[in-house]
């Protein structure tokens, strides 16, 4: 019984607990739809409460941001949930109407009722969660946040700058970096660059940038540090602040500090930036136009930023200015405008934003005017702002005039620092200074301080300095607010009458035209006049022009006409420098001798000068007389020289020769060498000397000789005199026979630095002695047969160890240079640099690698040229070691040559050369390879290759493992360039021609890996079958083959079949030319589909097999392949496809040895675009060709101007009419046609088959030759505008308005002149008829008397 009732007891406590868990919800879900009313009361009350919250803690997060705090994260989540209950709590206010009217609908009540049940409760724990405190923080340092640039563009010029600095920042090794350069020139720009790419790299913690300018405030600059570090700024003095700087720059991980505009040295330490090399974590990026700076300051990397190039220049301005310079009629103006900013970027930038989207012309022309004018201040404002401040730090004033006096010069000019000299000399700008060569140093130490401040650039050489055309504005502004020039560039002479320049100081001219000058020069200041007309003007200066400027101290002229100086030049008493160039009319100059303060006198390629008079005598102040040139002066008065006795340069290269001896005491009529003992201050002596026997003369030069140019020499070569104006020391003698040099100039040859031998009695000079030059050459002397002996003469410290150029030529019997051993270490050669052996027949070899230790590592240049005694150049082991700096090697004419470079134990391996450029071997008939034994050779840097006349080169390496590419071994496996043995990486041009052997010249990988390839030219090569030889397997079928290649030729190759000789997809995208001759076996360029996008002429002649151009496929569109079209006739068409533009080509050529091909093209061809950029077409020898274009194609020649049809027998019309699409009296019209040629076309009868309305808007000639059926050119109406000449054979008519009407005048004129031949041909005919019938008539009876008496 207790049993059961325990039970029932539990069975009834289940009962009750799950009657629990089922009401409870039950009696919810009941709620829900009873206490609809109630729920939706207390969503509105919470509702309120919360927007309260809500707006409560937006108004603290208004006053955070007042203060640039950053609100907290959590803040943010708490106002976007709150948001989103928002949008919630505004659905169901939505649907409550909606429900209440339909009351009866108890689902839609129940679950309204239930979600704003929930969102109370979502919104109670919302509002619970609304406490924060604080609500934001303080913003991180600015060094910590984003770095915003603005726009900026990535240009090549400053790619590489910027990823030099990226690698330096990267490697942390550097710990000062700097960036220089001119004003404007985007220093600034390109640090903000490199800031943003640390930033976004995660290169460093802090980054930050501060401007220091001029003058250095340390106060401010430290108190922007603080501020961008987020540092509080408590302390006061200097040193307190440094301090704590340095502790928390120290204490950052990593910290870029970038310190804009810097003038001056600046004292790291004393602001507090750690810049110890020792320190870590630190690192800092200047920017300056004051090189030196960086110097001072132990920069450790220094990067010059240089102007745009021109296509750089056009991207900037074309993305400031927008695209309305895109129009016709503003892009041609719009590039000068960007010419005339000079690749400037702040110029581009200011320019191009004033411009932007101005469409009016004339505002274009104006602005250019403007830009083009000196004084261009107020439309570069701001540029000229920076560089005018760069000008007022110089302090330096004699840096000053040097600047402004640059500006004298034409733009874009390159600036003679000798020049400079002569004219500072002039104006008496260095006081105290005793000399022309304490004068020059001085020059050029100004000149070093103006490049280190970007307000100069280098010139071609270290001797030339040029000006950026803005900085010379800029300078020309300066120099005329001072008063000191004016604008030079006068149009007319109403400029000079116009103006008064009374207190103008410097005047220069640079005409380009022919402009007369005044009467008289009234500009009673001028100290300084340049007058260079660009070229011979036959500009004559009045007899008054000097009358005026009594005060000049500097007078040049150039390429001005007069045959004596006016008299009125004897009143420039003040005048110091006088310099004449190219006045070639001019012939005396005995009026000079009155200007007795001059110190530098020059004439220069003053031709008719034949007299230096003894008025120069009277010049006891002349420090520089110059002569060069005057190739006229025959005479030198006696004692005119040695009159001049404060001379110190003394120059008559090109010029006198005829100098005389004192030996044989006859009356002189020209001065002699003894006059050069009495100039004691010489320190320049460049003169000619005629007579070799005065080499033995005993003279006494001045010990203050520096710089000599001394020639016993009757020919010399000029371009050897322009290229060792880098050398000061230069002796050239000419000894036909054996003669005794006197000391002088065997002191001289002891010093000299280049040295010119030539004839026999040069071998007796002895080397030895000679060992301070650095450019020798040695020709036509026929005894010398070893340049220098290491057998009797001690060469321990070196053969010619300074030596840098060696030239022998023309030395019949030269045998070798060096006959005896030569010791390792003893530095022989080492320096040389250029070597060039020209026709020496009997040289055997170089240098004897057995005995001869010959270090050449500093070879650049090696020409070898009709040697043809030698077999190699060097041996293996030289070549490996020593010609790394080798960058050009050129062979020529050496007819034994087997080898460049030999190997006579065996050894194998690897070569490289890791600086070769440029490779020349031309004429070697014995040559097989460069070296055999080698198994791979590289030429990273190789740019340019020809290979000419070399008939039994097969390989660039020979081996002995593996012989497939060498020589004797000729199977379809062998390729010119051998797989994985070649390395020529950066190849851009190859030449081969003239080689017997090859049967093909790449293999597939190589062909791969020339990606910088672009021209390529094959000739003369007989047994050539492909260019690019067989399939290889790890080769991908579709790799594309040369991608830059450009031009391509291949021409006299009889044997060749195709280009590619395997089935691939051929991508030429470079291609612009190619050119076929000659190729008789040639029947397509690739067995597989061929890509060549930029196509824009095709030349192709004497290639009989080639019938179908669908094969060659020389253009695609929008990626389709051509490929052969079927054809259902039996017609052969050279373009057929209809998938094909040709929408770059500019220029078709094919001729020769197609006479079964009907139709260039087939009727496929789409009606537009296929010929649209076409402007040369030629074509000749086609013997089926009936028609060359449809109306379709000749409407789409709309850039055609010359057309040319030579020799197509069946040609009957140039435009056919054989289209359903053509309209009686349509429009055609050929609107670039200048040239028309229709030449040798017998069955032609018109230029147009149809009629139509032909217009030929722009023809100007037209040559018809040979046609003797046209009986008109067109047979509808023909308009031809502009027509200048007809040639019709030779027919005359002077009508050239009518094209048709004299073509049909021709036609007559000739069928008339044809009616007569016909006549007499048949009589002529029919006299012949009757002489034949008489012959066989006697021949016959002939025969039947033999047949009766056999």
């Amino acid at each position: 019984m207790a049993e059961i009732v325990g039970a029932v007891a539990s069975v009834l406590g289940l009962a009750v607990e799950l009657g629990k868990c089922i009401v409870q919800p039950i009696k919810r879900q009941f709620n829900y739809l009873c206490c609809f009313n109630n729920n939706i009361q207390s969503l509105r009350k919470e509702a309120e409460r919360l927007d309260n919250a809500r707006n409560g803690l937006q108004l603290e997060i208004e006053a955070a941001e007042n203060k640039v705090e950053v609100i907290r994260l959590e803040v943010v989540c708490w106002l976007n949930s709150s948001n989103v209950i928002k949008d919630n709590i505004d659905g169901i206010e939505t649907q409550i109407p909606i429900v209440k009217r339909h009351f009866w609908n108890i689902k839609s009540r129940f679950s309204l009722s239930r979600k704003a049940k929930k969102t109370t409760e979502i919104m109670k724990e919302l509002r619970g969660d609304c406490k924060f405190n604080p609500i934001s923080h303080p913003a991180p340092a600015p060094a910590r946040g984003p770095i915003r640039i603005g726009e900026t563009y990535e240009f090549e010029t400053r790619k590489q700058i910027e990823e030099d600095i990226m690698e330096a920042l990267k490697g942390g090794e550097v710990n000062m970096l700097g960036i220089c350069g001119m004003g404007g020139v985007g220093k600034t720009t390109t640090a903000k660059r490199i800031m943003k790419r640390a930033r976004d790299e995660k290169l460093f913690d802090e980054i930050l940038m501060v401007v220091v300018s001029q003058p250095i405030d340390m106060s401010k600059i430290q108190r922007e540090i603080f501020e961008l570090l987020g540092l509080e700024l408590k302390e006061k003095s200097l040193q307190a602040r440094a301090h704590k700087l340095r502790v928390k720059l120290i204490g950052t991980k990593r910290a870029l500090v970038v310190l804009d505009d810097v003038w001056e040295i600046l004292k790291l330490e004393e602001l507090g930036i750690p810049c110890e090399s020792g320190v870590k974590g630190c690192t800092i990026l200047l920017t300056s136009r004051n090189r030196d700076v960086f110097t001072a300051m132990d920069v450790q990397k220094v990067c010059a930023l240089q102007i745009l190039l021109e296509e750089e220049a056009w991207f900037l301005f074309r993305e400031k200015v927008g695209s309305c310079v895109d129009d016709q009629d503003l892009v041609s103006i719009a590039r000068e405008v960007v010419r005339e900013c000079k690749g400037l970027p702040m110029a581009l930038v200011i320019v191009g934003t004033a411009l932007k989207n101005v469409k009016r012309k004339y505002i274009w022309e104006n602005a250019l005017r403007q830009l083009k004018s000196s004084d261009a201040t107020h439309v570069l404002a701001e540029v000229y702002k920076p560089l005018k401040l760069s000008f007022d730090l110089l302090g330096n004033p004699h840096a000053k005039d040097v600047f402004l006096l640059c500006s004298l010069f034409p733009e874009d000019a390159n600036i003679s620092l000798k020049r400079l000299t002569w004219y500072l000399l002039g104006l008496g700008m260095f006081e105290g200074i005793r000399n022309l060569k304490e004068t020059r140093n001085e020059v050029y130490t100004l000149v070093e301080l103006l490049k280190s401040r970007f307000l100069l650039l280098d010139g071609y050489d270290k001797h030339h300095v040029k000006m950026h055309d803005v900085v010379r504005d800029v300078a020309i502004f300066i120099a005329s607010k001072e008063e000191k020039l004016v604008d030079s560039n006068f149009s007319s002479i109403d400029r000079w009458l116009k103006h008064s320049y009374s207190d103008c100081t410097w005047i220069s001219m640079f005409p380009q035209e022919r402009i007369e000058l005044p009467i008289v020069l009234n500009v009673p200041r001028l100290r300084l006049l340049l007058i260079h007309y660009s070229q011979n003007s036959k500009i004559q200066m009045h007899d008054q022009f000097f009358e005026a400027i009594k005060e000049l101290e500097v007078l040049s002229l150039k390429y001005l006409s007069f045959r004596s100086f006016p008299q009125t030049m004897e009143l420039m008493k003040n005048l110091l420098t006088l310099n004449l160039e190219s006045c070639i009319d001019l012939e005396s100059i005995s009026i000079v001798g009155e200007l007795s303060s001059l110190e530098i006198l020059r004439c220069h390629y003053c031709t008719s000068i034949t007299e230096l008079p003894a008025e120069i005598g009277r010049l006891i102040h002349l420090r520089l007389l110059d002569f060069s040139y005057c190739e006229s002066l025959k005479r030198v008065v006696p004692g005119v020289i040695s009159s001049l006795f404060q001379l110190e340069e003394l120059k008559m290269i090109g010029s006198f020769k005829g100098w005389e001896s004192e030996k044989d005491g006859k009356e002189r009529k020209n001065a002699s060498l003894n006059e050069l003992q009495s100039l004691s201050n010489l320190t320049c002596l460049e003169i000619e000397i005629a007579d070799c026997a005065l080499a033995a003369e005993d003279i006494h030069l001045s010990s203050e000789i520096v710089k000599c140019n001394i020639r016993l020499m009757d020919h010399y070569d000029n371009e050897d005199h322009y290229y060792n104006e880098a050398f000061e020391k230069r002796v050239w003698l000419e000894l036909p026979r054996e003669i005794s040099l006197g000391d002088w100039i065997l002191i001289l040859l002891r010093r000299t630095e280049v040295l010119e031998l030539k004839g026999d009695g040069s071998v007796k000079l002895d080397l030895a002695q000679v060992q301070e030059i650095k450019k020798f050459g040695f020709r036509e002397c026929s005894t010398v047969k070893k340049l220098v002996s290491t057998t009797s003469i001690d060469w321990s410290f070196g053969v010619f160890p300074v030596l840098e150029s060696l030239k022998l030529e023309e030395l019949p019997n030269l045998e070798e240079i060096c006959d005896g051993p030569i010791e390792a270490g003893s530095n022989s050669f080492n320096n040389l640099k250029e070597l060039q052996i020209f026709y020496l027949p009997a040289l055997m070899y170089l240098w004897n690698c057995q005995s001869q230790n010959v270090s050449l590592n500093n070879l650049t240049t090696i020409y070898i040229k009709g040697c043809d005694k030698l077999r190699n150049l060097f041996p293996l082991k030289m070549a490996k070691d020593g010609l790394l700096q080798l960058k050009k090697l050129q062979i020529r004419g050496c007819s034994m040559m087997e080898e460049v470079f030999s190997s006579n134990d065996g050894e194998e391996g690897h070569i490289t050369f890791p600086k070769l450029e440029y490779v020349l071997l031309q004429e070697l008939p014995s040559l097989t390879t460069l070296c055999k034994g080698v198994e791979s050779i590289e030429c990273p840097v190789l740019e340019v290759m020809y290979i000419d006349g070399c008939s039994k080169f097969t390989s660039f390496v020979s081996s002995t493992w593996n012989s497939s590419c060498f020589a004797g071994h000729y199977d379809d496996s062998s390729h010119f360039f051998c797989n994985q043995r070649v390395t020529f990486g950066n190849l851009q041009v190859l030449r081969i021609s003239g080689n017997k052997n090859i049967r093909s010249l790449f293999t597939s990988s190589i062909a791969t890996d020339l990606v910088n390839l672009k021209h390529l030219r094959i000739c003369g090569c007989n047994e050539i079958v492909n260019v690019i030889g067989d399939h290889e397997e790890n080769v991908c079928e579709n790799s594309p083959c040369f991608p830059s290649l450009v031009r391509l030729s291949l021409e006299s190759l009889p044997n060749l079949v195709n280009f590619c000789g395997w089935r691939c997809a051929l991508e030429l995208p470079s291609l612009r030319e190619i050119s076929i001759q000659y190729c008789h076996r040639m029947e397509s360029f690739t067995m597989g589909s061929l890509t060549t996008p930029k196509l824009e002429s095709i030349n192709i002649g004497k290639c009989e097999k080639l019938h179908n151009l669908s094969l060659v496929g020389f253009a695609t569109s929008s990626g389709n392949n051509l490929s052969v079209a079927g054809h259902s006739d039996d017609s052969f068409h050279l373009f057929c496809h209809q998938k094909v533009t040709f929408g770059r080509l500019k220029k078709v050529n094919i001729f020769a040895g197609y006479e079964q091909v009907s139709n260039l093209w087939c009727h496929q061809i789409p009606s537009a675009g296929f010929f649209s950029k076409l402007e040369t077409l030629r074509i000749c020898h086609f013997g089926s060709i009936r028609s060359l274009l449809s109306s379709s194609i000749a409407a789409d020649l709309v850039n055609l101007k010359s057309l040319c049809i030579k020799s197509c027998n069946e040609m009957v019309k140039v435009i056919g009419d054989d289209e359903e699409n053509v309209c009686e009296n349509s429009q055609l019209m050929f609107p670039s046609l200048k040239w028309l040629s229709l030449l040798r076309l017998p069955n032609l009868v018109n230029f147009c088959g149809w009629r139509c309305a032909l217009e030929l808007p722009s023809l100007r000639d037209i040559q018809i030759e040979d046609c003797y059926r046209m009986e008109s050119f067109t047979m509808g109406s023909l308009s031809t505008p502009n027509l200048k000449d007809i040639k019709i054979d030779d027919f005359k008519n002077e009508d050239i308005e009518d094209l048709n009407g004299v073509v049909q005048l021709w036609f007559r004129e000739k069928v008339k002149s044809l009616d007569f031949n016909l006549l007499s041909l048949f009589l002529f005919s029919l006299q012949g008829f009757k002489v034949a019938i008489r012959n066989f008539n006697n021949t016959f009876s002939r025969i039947e008397n033999f047949e009766q008496n056999p």
